[in-house]
């Protein structure tokens, strides 16, 4: 039988196999004349240009390729380049002497073929401005548009100047627009007068053209002779007197309301003071332009339709007086600029608050600086005034609705459903992520500058206030005291009074532009703070040992964060005197917002002073500064690990992740890692849709502990529950073994969030929906439409369209009846109802402007973890398999079991968790500081140094 077998497998390759080898084999043994697969094309090319000409043969054996030129041999030459076996011939420069007929000649044994193409010149003409701009004459807050047009072979490049100095930022009071054809100047001020000149430009010349603008009102000399230099002295005098008076009362009052959690937060924006005085310079700034539109108009008693309506006074003054003002209210001097000239330490760590990251750019990304804009901002008279300020202004035809009726009738939900994949630790993360890189700076004054008045005693819209009218019907009435007034408090943002980069040539104030008091950069700025002064508070500078402080320790003798011991709060979750304790303190001032932050804060404090004394044993001859640094840096790139690796691919999905971020190429000096305004007060506060209404809380069995779950409310600034009721553990277990909230269109926030934050019987409960809202009109960020034409996205122009970017139909009627038309409709509700992209947590809107942020901040960021100037190979190796859980596991006081990615939820047994001596762990041997024999004297001493280390796992 196997010989039967045997002999049919040999006949089968007999008869196959030759036939096959006729097939495949012959043409080899007898070979293959030339012949193109792709011959050259004749092509037109500008002089001066690289010329590349392919002619692809095949033939065998390989045919030879030479090229000729009017039937010249071509040799290579300085001139002439051949590649890939002469198959491709580059021409550079090509000039008028190389226009003609290249010929391909392909040769082997079996013949020749050859194949020509001809090359022309396009001729190259200078430009020439066909379409001039015109000299116009406005009046203030106008709006002006210059448009000049040019030909010319290459197609010319429109440049704009203003007073012979090139316009370089054209992205907020100044824009183009048609391949900038079109300046446009949003709103005129007098200090735009001047001459404009439009220049277009070629490889062969350029042509200019002038144009005059004129900014004139009427009785604008009548304004400029009632003010003399005495009257502007004395009324900034009067503007400092009265923001200095209403900061100090703030802070007074604030300190007598101990109960109160809203003061608290109140209470922590005078932590920093340099950024009090930038602040403070611009809401002088701002009053004394009130003052003077006060004086002006009592002075001289004009009628009301011989002065602008609606404009800002920064529009109606002379330049003289503007600058002035300027240099009175302080709002001439910037952020204090590093000279970055220590480069033994720039090049090896980052800074406190960010300068030097960027060597070119030192305070791109650096706290204390205005958010960036992706879109011009929309101020109502072009200055600072929010969107709807004016409550009869109409956008779009409709005026906007009230901020707390759209949260009731649309984003507020008694109703939750829990997410089937992810924990609420993926949350939880967001949270503490986000508190790494943006923290907007509050109002210094809950008093009006004017009169003095308490912001929650007016329903009117007078600076700094920005209250919310209770619609008819809201259960907040419920809550108001008698004589109390139907409002919910909100005070505006802080704003400064520029960037410090904006060229002193144009001499202007910028439209209002709220402030970013911590780093850009994922830096761990929220453990080790966003200034200097900061974080020498949080240092231990006694042990020399590189540790950060604390106070007490756990009954597992690990630490909590240090007690907060300047400001006479304490944080107490009612009114009564019982558990009173002081604020803990963290790198970020909002450490004891909630129990699920401060435990997390609480961990990564654990685990800077656990690497710090990992390093000490490796390298006893670090002294406290290195072990610092060092223990900083590892800690900030696992938070970029965290966040790149495991927590971004969720958030935008995967296909998301890799179209907006993608894979990292490198750094990018010229990439500006600035906070976005559109995303710090609008896409990423998706993370309140994520949010459940209580804090599970899990014992060692993952069974709830004896005191119970925890209400939101109640959660928020708690830190001695922490104290009290079990510690960080059963928190941080019931972050990862919990499900996460769900987000949807018609569940957005739960009630927690919309009716009981900083609930208190003796005020109006705050509704975080309607905060987001008013906040987003606050610093004047366009529609959710304007975004989504930035975003490259369709833009619907009726409800009907928008079926299709809701998940949930039963919305669009809602949203019909509150905003009117959808240009109307605010960013922050747009982004949170809009449809879920495939496996993702935002919709299309927030999933770009998430996306472009976090692309900038690895981009831009010279200390990138995966940047190869920032570890070692073997080192990067390490931060690589190390896990948050892992951090977990050797920081919680007795947490045992975690499932791998934290993010992810594995079920409520504890079987289904694994055990923490199965998880990869951070191997610090590689960063050992190897070195000869000459350190064995300095090593043996000190290793000699007495650390008393917390223990550790």
């Amino acid at each position: 039988m196997n010989t039967a077998i045997l002999f049919l497998l040999l006949f089968i390759h007999t008869i196959y196999g030759q036939n096959n080898y006729r097939d495949y084999k012959q043409p080899r043994r007898n070979g293959e004349p030339p012949r193109f697969t792709f011959p050259p094309k004749s092509q037109s090319y500008r002089e001066g240009s690289s010329v590349t000409l392919s002619c692809e043969v095949s033939g065998a054996p390989f045919p030879s390729v030479s090229w000729m030129f009017n039937s010249v041999q071509i040799h290579e030459s300085r001139k002439y380049q051949m590649n890939n076996k002469n198959m491709q011939l580059v021409i550079y420069p090509f000039l008028e002497a190389d226009i003609g007929r290249y010929t391909c000649v392909a040769m082997n044994k079996l013949g020749h073929i050859s194949t020509s193409a001809d090359l022309k010149l396009i001729a190259s003409t200078p430009p020439v401005i066909f379409e001039s701009p015109q000299s116009q004459r406005v009046k203030p807050s106008e709006r002006v548009v210059f448009r000049c047009k040019a030909r010319g072979e290459p197609k010319p490049f429109i440049s704009w100047f203003f007073e012979g100095s090139e316009i370089q930022n054209l992205a907020g009071h100044f824009q183009t627009t048609n391949e900038d054809t079109e300046l446009i100047i949003t709103h005129a001020t007098r200090q735009d007068q001047g001459t404009y000149t439009c220049m277009g430009g070629n490889a062969v010349g350029s042509m200019t053209t002038d144009a005059f603008l004129t900014v004139d009102a009427p009785q604008l000399e009548r304004v400029d002779q009632s003010l003399s230099d005495h009257d502007i002295k004395r009324i900034v005098q009067t503007a400092t007197a009265n923001v200095d008076k209403a900061i100090a009362d703030t802070q007074s009052d604030t300190k007598q309301a101990l109960s109160n959690p809203q003061n608290l937060i109140k209470l922590f924006r005078f932590s920093a003071p340099r950024a009090v005085e930038l602040t403070k310079a611009r809401e002088i700034y701002e009053e004394s332009l009130r003052l003077i539109q006060k004086h002006v108009e009592s002075g001289l008693r004009l009628p009301l339709h011989q002065l602008p309506t609606n404009v800002s006074y920064e529009s109606i003054l002379a330049v003289s007086h503007i600058q002035t003002i300027m240099e009175l209210s302080g709002c001439m001097n910037g952020q204090f600029k590093e000279t970055c000239d220590n480069m033994c330490f720039h090049s090896k760590y980052r800074s406190f608050d960010g300068q030097c990251t960027n060597l070119d750019n030192t305070l791109w990304g650096a706290s204390q600086m205005p958010f960036q804009r992706l879109l011009p901002p929309i101020y109502e008279n072009g200055f600072n005034t929010p969107v709807g300020w004016e409550k009869e202004k109409l956008y779009y035809g409709f005026k906007k609705p009230n901020a707390r009726k759209v949260s009731l009738e649309l984003i507020g939900s008694e109703q939750i459903t829990a997410h089937q994949q992810y924990s609420s630790m993926l949350m939880q993360w967001g949270q503490f992520l986000d508190h790494d890189i943006t923290f907007k700076a509050p109002a210094l004054s809950r008093k009006v500058y004017s009169t003095g008045g308490i912001c929650n005693r007016t329903c009117e819209n007078i600076e700094p206030c920005y209250n919310i009218l209770l619609p008819p019907g809201d259960p907040k009435y419920k809550t108001l005291k008698k004589g109390n007034v139907p409002c919910m408090e909100f005070d505006r943002s802080s704003a400064v009074c520029g960037s410090g980069e904006t060229s002193p040539i144009f001499q202007r104030i910028s439209y209002r532009e709220q402030v970013n008091i911590v780093t850009s950069y994922i830096d761990a700025s929220n453990v080790y703070g966003s200034a200097e002064i900061d974080s020498t508070d949080l240092r231990d500078l006694f042990s020399d040992h590189g540790l950060l402080r604390f106070d007490i320790v756990s009954s597992a003798q690990k630490p909590y964060l240090p007690f907060e011991k300047d400001s006479d709060m304490e944080c107490r979750r009612n009114i009564s005197d019982d558990n009173p304790i002081r604020c803990f303190l963290g790198g970020d001032f909002r450490a004891n917002e909630q129990l699920g932050l401060t435990s997390i804060h609480t961990i990564w404090l654990r685990e800077h002073n656990r690497i710090a004394g990992k390093l000490l044993e490796i390298n006893p001859n670090w002294d406290g500064e290195k072990l610092y640094q060092e223990g900083r840096k590892i800690v900030g790139a696992i938070f970029q690990h965290i966040t790149y690796s495991k927590w971004l691919p969720k958030v935008l999905g995967q296909n998301g992740f890799n179209h907006y971020i993608g894979d990292y190429k490198g750094y990018q000096n010229d990439v500006h890692p600035g906070i976005s305004n559109s995303f710090a007060t609008a896409a990423f506060r998706f993370g309140h849709t994520l949010i459940n209404p209580k804090l599970t809380r899990l014992n060692n069995e993952f069974a709830t502990i004896p005191e119970g779950d925890i209400s939101l409310h109640e959660a928020i600034f708690a830190p001695e529950r922490l104290l009290s009721e079990g510690g960080i553990d059963p928190i941080v277990r019931g972050l990862f073994a919990s499900q996460m909230k769900l987000p949807r269109s018609d569940q957005v926030l739960n009630k927690e969030l919309t009716e009981l934050l900083f609930h208190r019987e003796a005020q109006v409960p705050l509704d975080l929906a309607t905060v987001n809202i008013q906040r987003g009109r606050d610093h004047a960020l366009p529609g959710y439409t304007e975004y989504r034409r930035y975003c490259n996205l369709t833009v619907p122009s009726t409800f009907e369209e928008m079926v299709s970017y809701v998940s949930n139909s039963s919305v669009i009627p809602k949203l019909k009846e509150l905003y009117g038309h959808p240009g109307n409709i605010d960013l922050w509700v747009g982004g949170v109802i809009e449809k879920k992209l495939p496996d993702a947590l935002v919709g299309a809107t927030f999933s770009c402007i998430i996306g472009e942020q976090f692309k900038k901040l690895r981009d831009g960021d010279r200390f990138y973890y995966e940047n190869p100037d920032v570890f070692s190979p073997l080192q990067l190796q390490q931060i690589k398999r190390y896990s948050f859980a892992k951090a977990l596991c050797h920081n919680g006081d007795n947490i045992d079991r975690v499932q791998k990615d934290v993010f992810m939820y594995v079920g409520n047994k504890k079987s289904s968790y694994q055990k923490c001596g199965d998880i990869p762990d951070l191997n610090l041997n590689m960063w050992m500081s190897c070195c000869d024999g000459s350190c064995s004297a300095q090593e043996e001493t000190r290793s000699k140094r007495n650390a008393h280390f917390y223990k550790q796992n």
